[in-house]
């Protein structure tokens, strides 16, 4: 089987070498032979192309890539004198003229930013020392105050354990002060519904008899307990039992008397119960005094916690911001020695630049075809003198 041929693959150099001009071989008139034109002796185009070729490696904003394909293409573009190059070498030529004016421009722009900078730097200094001045102040500021706010967190926390004893203290004395008006209001409210729901009743015959029985059942325990007349008590079932038109002198002195002695009972303890009712409201006033301020505290408590929080994050960050500013001002003084050193280093570097490889690159940019050496046609021997006949 016959396998393709593939086509041979030309280096970029060679590239660039085969469209080179074709030079002439030189001719000579008839005549006495011409002297050759010398050229000036110097650097040899290899080494100067790779001197600028060390340098090309330093360009910035451009891609490596780019760079490496133009640097070690330059021998075979400037190789050749600048009249005599192809039009790809002018242009490759060209490219690398604006990278190695990109490199002089860069390291001019590094000089430039060193030298502000140390022109600032009695402004800069102040600034960072004023600085270091104004954080620790604010540190210290924002220090007393966390620890004020700690202190009323504290002093909150007292008040407020106090508040609740006081509260405490008041709630024991109102249940013991109103104890006996507690019990009284109940014998007062028994007494009212008895004499509403048993007693009217039973006297105006408005119930049934096994109700009226037990009527005067209630009425005969609620007697006792209020201490009334045995004989009384002894006659009010007789009297309750009968129809009121039946009923005689008797009994209806009998029921008189019982009303009269239930409502006798009932008047004492409203007069008992409202004797008591000023001191009644002073102590609950008191509870309720003391309640509020319980609750008023405990929000202050909140609020008191929260700003200490607060307090002790903005002190936590103003140390942390003095501390910078002092680390910036003991870092002035390297820094200064530094950009004085990266400043004779770029100018160092600048003139290294300047005086070789882009003295090179200029003179081999522009290197033109120089001019042949006038010829100098060989001298004529002298005649011989004539001889006398």
């Amino acid at each position: 089987h016959n396998c393709p041929v593939r086509p041979q693959q030309i280096p970029f150099s060679q590239t660039f070498e085969s469209m080179a001009p074709t030079k002439r071989p030189a001719t000579t008139a008839a005549g006495p032979k011409a002297k050759k034109a010398k050229i000036a002796k110097g650097p040899s185009v290899a080494k100067q192309c790779k001197e600028i070729g060390r340098a090309m490696k330093d360009a910035e904003g451009y891609p490596p890539l780019v760079v490496k394909i133009i640097s070690e293409n330059l021998a075979v573009c400037l190789g050749d004198y600048k009249e005599e190059r192809h039009e790809f070498q002018a242009s490759v030529a060209s490219m690398a003229e604006k990278i190695m004016a990109s490199i002089k421009v860069s390291i001019e722009a590094k000089i430039k930013e060193s030298e502000e900078t140390l022109a600032k730097a009695d402004t800069e200094k102040a600034a960072r020392e004023a600085a270091v001045e104004e954080t620790k102040k604010l540190a210290e500021d924002s220090l007393a105050a966390s620890v004020a706010a700690k202190q009323e967190v504290t002093t909150t926390e007292t008040d407020l354990k106090k508040a609740q004893e006081e509260l405490k203290t008041a709630e024991k004395e109102q249940k013991a002060g109103d104890a006996q008006s507690v019990k009284e209001e109940t014998k007062k409210g028994k007494l009212e519904n008895t004499i509403n729901a048993v007693f009217v009743p039973c006297k105006e015959g408005a119930l049934e008899k096994a109700a009226i029985t037990k009527g005067i059942s209630e009425l005969q325990k609620l007697g006792k307990e209020l201490d009334f007349d045995t004989a009384l008590l002894t006659s009010l079932p007789s009297a309750l039992q009968k129809d009121p038109a039946s009923r005689g002198t008797f009994d209806n002195v009998v029921v008189t008397n019982v009303e009269d002695e239930l409502q006798k009972r009932l008047a004492k303890l409203k007069e008992t119960l409202a004797e008591a009712a000023p001191a009644r409201e002073e102590r609950a006033s008191k509870v309720a005094s003391c309640a509020a301020a319980v609750e008023a505290l405990k929000v202050k408590l909140e609020s008191m916690e929260k700003a200490s929080k607060d307090a002790v994050a903005a002190a936590k960050e103003a140390e942390g911001k003095s501390k910078a500013a002092a680390k910036a001002l003991k870092a002035f003084g390297p820094e200064i020695k530094a950009t004085g050193k990266a400043l004779k280093d770029a100018k160092d570097s600048l003139e290294d630049f300047t005086s070789g490889a882009l003295t090179s690159f200029t003179e081999l940019l522009n290197r033109t075809k120089p001019l042949p050496e006038p010829e100098v046609l060989a001298e004529a021997a002298p005649e011989a003198p004539a001889t006398a006949s």
